[in-house]
């Protein structure tokens, strides 16, 4: 049996994962990763009087002790979003492992990229946004709810997002919303009352700047098309079509978020901030949010910073 020092918990499919996983084999790390979309294929047993997890994949034998791992890289959703039908195993398939992947807070002596119950603290919009705001940073004037608020003007424009992640399922296709630009006249025709969004002031002509945040360390890096600032949700165009180059953050910016990340106690997070008429917006930071695009588009090795951060070295 081999013990495990590091715990990697992803899918098959997720390139941000193999990046990291590339980039702890080259410094010759004990690593595991266990697939969410695979668990039907492995053999485990975590016995609580050891502390320590078994795991058997095809003819190999892992384990995974409480006193010896270092590090676990959580790249696992702490919420069931999909609204897809399942039939009854995919169902138990699906239930039973999140279950899992979340009592895996044992391991209460490993440094966790993100533990997943702060992970589930953080993907809560109005809270980041009240962290956000308890450190300094400007938000723009945000409701939340199924009704609109009184200050509502027909003759401005409006941001409105779904509280969480909205992913959507109708028979065989798939529906995503991102960030829309409405006008108030529209939302005095609309009906809200189905379900609560998140309603907030519109920023005009904004530089969207993604900041990854890995430790103590900012990547900011500015997002334009064709040279020129984009209307509305970057995320609706292609990576392909836009274009990426490092920002340089004031100090006090920066110092504040790392000060709103450490006061969320998050390792990593993907922060969006919004650069207009001369002031940085906090938009969001996604506790679990991509990251592997940046090193493709940016020639930016955030694989590197990630593992620096879960082993403790810091390597360049």
């Amino acid at each position: 049996m081999n013990d495990i020092e590091y715990l990697i918990i992803s899918t098959s499919i997720d390139y941000s994962t193999d990046l990291v996983c590339v980039e702890l084999y080259e410094r010759k790390k004990k690593y595991l990763r266990l697939n969410r979309d695979q668990f039907g294929e492995y053999e485990i047993i975590f016995s609580l009087q050891d502390r320590e997890m078994s795991v058997k994949m095809e003819d190999h034998f892992y384990t995974v002790k409480n006193n010896s791992l270092k590090g676990i890289f959580f790249r696992a959703p702490v919420f069931l979003r999909s609204h897809k039908k399942y039939n009854i195993q995919e169902q138990l398939y699906r239930s039973q492992w999140s279950a899992f992947i979340r009592n895996l807070v044992v391991f209460e002596n490993a440094k966790w990229i993100n533990h997943p119950v702060k992970t589930y603290c953080a993907e809560n919009k109005l809270y980041q946004l009240q962290c956000a705001q308890n450190v300094g940073l400007l938000t723009p004037k945000t409701f939340v709810g199924n009704a609109l608020p009184q200050e509502i003007s027909s003759a401005q424009k409006y941001i409105v997002k779904s509280l969480d992640t909205a992913l959507f399922y109708d028979d065989s296709q798939e529906y995503f919303t991102y960030s829309s630009v409405v006008g108030g006249d529209e939302l005095f025709d609309s009906s809200l009352k189905d379900a609560p969004v998140i309603l907030q002031e519109f920023l005009e002509d904004k530089r969207d700047i993604r900041v990854t945040v890995i430790g103590n360390k900012l990547y900011p890096i500015g997002i334009t098309k064709n040279g020129d600032n984009i209307y509305g949700d970057w995320r609706k165009n292609s990576k392909e079509d836009l274009q990426y180059k490092p920002e340089i953050l004031p100090d006090d910016i920066s110092s504040r978020i790392i000060k709103m990340m450490n006061n969320l106690e998050l390792s990593f997070g993907g922060v969006d901030l919004a650069f207009s008429n001369g002031k940085y917006y906090f938009i969001e930071v996604n506790p679990t949010g991509e990251w592997s695009w940046l090193s493709q588009y940016c020639s930016m090795p955030l694989e590197k910073a990630i593992v620096n951060e879960l082993v403790g070295e810091d390597i360049e």
